[in-house]
């Protein structure tokens, strides 16, 4: 499977690439706007949900804080009755039943001026006894069946205070949830021990608001005590529970998430209770889906318009670009006479395609050079084989002459003739320029004879080269320039001396090392670190012919090979012809073949 960027690298063009990059940059922006503006919603509606319900729970929470002080002034206001105080304080039933037609009197009165009173009773703890009046009967209450139980449930309405409130339907045989309060009747005169209690059973109006669905729109109302005990709520079920969150409820107010749930809370001043409201997130940003689809749908709708007019311009962009790679293609298909108009182009595709033209200008240029070279090269071939029709000649008339030497008896002409061919042949070894070394051993075996019949046998060869080495590769007319040096620039100046040349090989290193050592004049040290320095430099003063060996083994083989000069320890010198070692392999010659017509074991 072709990944993403093998595609982006050889398979998509550029206006492919173009219109990409424009799609996924709309669809990043549309996509950032989206949540930018999401967020932005979402942030703001919780907000605003949260200063409403926030003000709403203050309201309630002063309200209810009123309600509760004036409930606890009433209780209080009880307790410092003087009949209830003595009611309280009375020791013996006969003080009790004195004052307890005052007390009911009290109660009276304040039953009809409290008007969400249920029923007020007091308890007298020296004899056991309790007073109770109400609006409801005490059976129907359950006053005396309750009463240890209620109490035993109920909290303390303050931090600092002995004031304890209970929320329950407990009273009224679970009819209705109330409110009692339960206040020790101290003595005015005693504050350290209480006499007996007093106990106020009241119906509570926040207490039905908190139990009215749809207080808050989708919302749950709870009030409950420090601890998280839910005293009331929407279910009924639920009282007596404990939240969940209940230990995030610190301080005076504050608002979490908990649960998918946005949850604001609010105590009730300085009493024992929370007022909290917890809604839906659901719910508090249902309004927020329609405006984000509302954003979508107009974001696509201008991605498409924007998608268009890119695909447009980026069209238009490519025109140039594309109308060349079609030239091309046209190209590339053999059609080189194809331009470009640049009539309906803009200033760069004019440069793109003035470019272009003079590019295929200088190719038709440069193929009519091509093709003239090709001409001259063949009729160079033509002379070639021309040319060829002379070595036939020259070996003939060198025959004729041999055989004509021998008919007169002749040797040393009939040797030195048939030297020269086999000289001459080497030579032009077939057009060959790498041939076998043992050929070029012949070559200057041929060339040492023609010069010692000149100059009175004045040179001896000694060859060193074991016969397993005639078959390695060397550049033609390698030996047989260096030989032609030693005579003419070191043997020949020794008057009256002859003088010996050896041709040696080695191998060492995976080269091969082929020495030609003459002992002559030699030269200076100097002059040798000269030739060496500028072997490679084509310099006159080195010499053309050394020159020329050189480059073409470095041009074969590379520039660690070639030659190297050195001063020879016997007088002379010696020069070393370095080559691979993979100059090993059969060479493509075979000295046999240098033979003149007729010969057989090399005696004419």
């Amino acid at each position: 499977m072709i990944s993403f960027k093998e595609k982006w690298n050889r398979s998509w063009n550029f206006e492919k690439k173009m219109n990409f990059i424009i799609v996924w940059t709309i669809a990043a922006i549309t996509i950032v706007a989206i949540v930018i503006s999401t967020f932005s919603f979402i942030v703001s509606m919780t907000e605003q949900n949260s200063r409403y319900v926030t003000e709403q729970l203050s309201i309630m929470a002063e309200d209810y804080a009123d309600n509760l002080e004036q409930y606890k002034a009433l209780a209080t206001s009880i307790i410092l009755d003087s009949h209830v105080q003595s009611y309280c304080e009375s020791k013996s039933l006969e003080e009790i039943y004195r004052e307890q037609g005052n007390v009911y009197s009290t109660f009276l009165n304040i039953l009809y001026m409290q008007y969400n009173a249920n029923f007020i009773a007091v308890t007298n703890n020296r004899v056991d006894k309790y007073l109770y009046n109400g609006n409801s009967a005490i059976a129907e209450s359950g006053f005396e069946d309750v009463l240890e139980e209620d109490y035993g449930q109920s909290m303390q309405a303050k931090t600092k205070g002995t004031l304890r409130v209970s929320f329950a339907n407990r009273y009224h045989r679970g009819k209705k949830y109330t409110l009692t309060l339960y206040f020790p009747a101290y003595s005015v005169t005693n504050f350290v021990s209480s006499n007996g209690m007093i106990i106020v059973n009241l119906d509570d109006d926040l207490l039905k608001r908190f139990q009215e669905k749809n207080f808050f729109a989708d919302s749950c109302l709870y009030l409950t005590d420090v601890e998280g005990n839910i005293l009331s709520t929407q279910s009924e079920e639920l009282i007596g529970e404990k939240i969940g969150f209940a230990g995030r409820l610190t301080g005076n107010q504050g608002r979490f998430w908990h649960k998918g749930k946005l949850i604001n809370y609010r105590r009730v001043k300085d009493w024992n209770f929370y007022m909290i409201d917890e809604v839906d997130a659901a719910f508090l940003y249902q309004g927020c889906v329609g405006a984000v689809l509302l954003l979508l749908a107009s974001t696509l709708v201008v991605t498409g318009i924007a998608l268009a007019i890119s695909r447009n311009i980026t069209k238009r962009l490519y025109f140039p670009i594309n109308k060349i790679i079609s030239k091309m293609n046209d190209v590339s298909r053999g059609n080189l006479r194809t331009r470009i108009h640049t009539e309906d182009m803009d200033s760069d595709g004019r440069k793109l395609a003035g470019g272009f033209n003079i590019m295929m200008d200088e190719i038709d240029v440069l193929m009519e050079q091509v093709k003239e070279e090709q001409r001259q090269l063949d009729r160079m071939r033509f002379n070639a084989l021309q040319s060829q029709i002379q070595p036939h000649f020259l070996y003939n008339t060198l025959e004729c002459i041999h055989w004509q030497a021998l008919s007169e008896g002749n040797k040393e002409i009939s040797t030195m003739v048939k030297a020269m061919a086999q000289y001459y042949r080497i030579c032009l070894s077939e057009g060959k320029d790498i041939i076998a070394l043992g050929t070029e051993l012949d070559h200057v075996r041929n060339y040492l004879i023609i010069q010692n019949m000149r100059y009175d046998n004045i040179i001896t060869l000694t060859e060193m080269v074991p016969e397993k080495y005639f078959s390695i590769k060397i550049p033609k007319l390698t030996l047989q320039p260096l030989v032609e040096n030693s005579i003419y620039h070191g043997l020949r100046v020794k008057e009256g001396k002859k003088g010996n040349i050896e041709i040696a090989i080695c191998e060492t290193e995976g080269k091969i090392c082929l020495t030609v050592t003459d002992d002559g004049m030699g030269m200076s040290g100097e002059e040798l670190a000269y030739i060496n320095r500028n072997i490679s430099d084509n310099s006159c003063e080195v010499g053309y012919g050394i020159s020329n060996i050189n480059k073409r083994i470095e041009l074969l083989f590379g520039e660690a090979y070639g030659l190297k000069f050195r001063q020879n320890e016997g007088g002379g010198l010696r020069v070393e012809i370095w080559l691979p070692g993979e100059s090993l392999e059969n060479g493509e010659s075979n000295p046999a073949e240098n033979r003149l017509p007729g010969e057989d074991n090399g005696e004419v």
